[in-house]
């Protein structure tokens, strides 16, 4: 995916939100309160080439859908020696009410009542990937690393504010596991992407864990079936998120390897996001790593073409373009 084909995604991403002007509203507070927390030694760029060559890593991606009960053990066996763990901040306590810590938590949104309680955690262990608009009681709170992804949804006069302490023109939007696989796959350069605890549907409740559910009730529900053929449930919002996801994963043509594990919407569209059991996955990341440490490569990345409007768009090879895009975004174009 290229840097103009992102900004356009997540500018989708971010109009289906700003429709809500009390939310918009409530975003332009929280940057305003949080401007004095951003530095570009904070930034979400400095985390970059972090894991890549040969400290290349698999990410698994963890949400907080029902899938994630039965997984949460298994999460114990990712070997850290060539993966690491990024979780939604609605998942973070149920993972380490299981022993299972994740080395990154995302959290995007400016909620000041759930996402307070999700991220109150008493260790310094784990570094958290904040949006710029997130509620500053998390961010005063929370006493482990935290860097700033720069969030655009916001009044004209505070992006080159955020655009000047943060890095330039890569903004942050959608939901928790679209921009979480934003930056494992630009940011870290992972190439080998695992989804955990992302059905997007559920039978009764959506949440894994009761008490990271939102206070409301579900109210609209729709009939969805998943990748097995099961009737389900599923909310607007959720199927969106399936969408957004699965267009994600189609323009980022490499990373080679996309897995769901959770036997949700994932992949039920698309030959892009394979379907595997959390255990055989498992297996699959250390054969991965087993052959590239015998010299053999993850996959053959290439450049792609495909027709859209009797033109072609070129899906860029993301291994190639990634020092150009971050140089980008840094501003030293």
């Amino acid at each position: 995916m290229n840097l103009h084909q992102w900004k356009n995604t997540i500018k989708n991403f971010n109009d289906k939100f700003s429709e809500n002007k009390e939310v918009q509203k409530e975003w332009n507070i929280n940057t305003k309160a949080n401007l004095p927390l951003f530095k570009k030694e904070n930034s979400i760029w400095n985390l970059d080439f972090k894991y890549s060559g040969k400290d290349e890593k698999a990410f698994f991606l963890v949400g907080s859908s029902p899938a994630l009960k039965k997984d949460v053990l298994l999460l114990k066996d990712v070997n850290r020696d060539n993966s690491r763990i990024l979780c939604c901040n609605s998942s973070l306590k149920f993972l380490l009410r299981h022993d299972v810590k994740p080395d990154y938590v995302i959290s995007l949104d400016s909620d000041k009542i759930d996402i307070p309680q999700h991220l109150d955690i008493d260790r310094d262990d784990i570094t958290l990937l904040a949006s710029s608009a997130t509620h500053r009681s998390v961010l005063d709170k929370w006493k482990g690393p935290i860097y700033y992804l720069p969030y655009y949804s916001l009044d004209d006069e505070l992006k080159p504010k955020i655009r000047a302490k943060l890095g330039r023109k890569v903004p942050s939007g959608g939901n928790s596991m679209t921009e979480a696989l934003f930056v494992a796959t630009v940011i870290f350069g992972a190439k080998v992407i695992v989804f955990v605890g992302t059905e997007y549907c559920f039978d009764k409740d959506y949440y894994a864990d009761k008490t990271a559910a939102k206070q409301e009730k579900l109210k609209t529900l729709y009939p969805a079936v998943d990748v097995l053929g099961n009737k389900r449930w599923t909310l607007p919002a959720l199927y969106q998120y399936a969408i957004w996801t699965e267009k994600a994963c189609g323009d980022l043509t490499p990373p080679a390897v996309f897995i769901d594990t959770s036997f949700g919407l994932l992949g039920k569209d698309t030959d892009i996001i394979y379907n595997k059991t959390l255990e055989d996955t498992l297996r699959l990341v250390d054969e991965i790593f087993k052959g590239k440490k015998d010299g053999l490569q993850i996959a053959e990345l290439r450049v792609r073409k495909h027709d859209r409007d009797k033109g072609e768009v070129l899906r860029y090879d993301l291994s190639a373009q990634r020092d150009k895009l971050l140089q980008f975004a840094r501003g030293r174009s």
